[in-house]
């Protein structure tokens, strides 16, 4: 279907309940949720970064390392990881 064809369709429906306010609501409310952005975990500030940057030196300068074995695949080093 074309966007054209979907608006058109989904107008009808709507056009169906339009005189619904509880179902009207509830699609508005579930439109929203589809469309609006959600933060993403993973960001953090500049400052944030440099910290754990910083962090991440110290550990390597105690020797608060771990490496991948040459035998093994990075999935077998990530569970490896999971566990320590």
């Amino acid at each position: 279907m074309t966007a054209m064809q979907l608006r058109a369709e989904l107008t009808h429906e709507m056009d169906l309940y339009a005189d619904n306010e509880d179902i009207l609501q509830q699609v508005l409310d579930f439109f929203r949720s589809l469309t609006r952005k959600k933060p993403d975990p993973t960001l953090m500030s500049k400052e944030d970064f440099f910290k754990k940057l910083e962090e991440s030196r110290q550990q390597a300068r105690e020797g608060k390392v771990y490496s991948k074995r040459d035998d093994e695949t990075f999935d077998q080093f990530f569970k490896r990881m999971s566990h320590v």
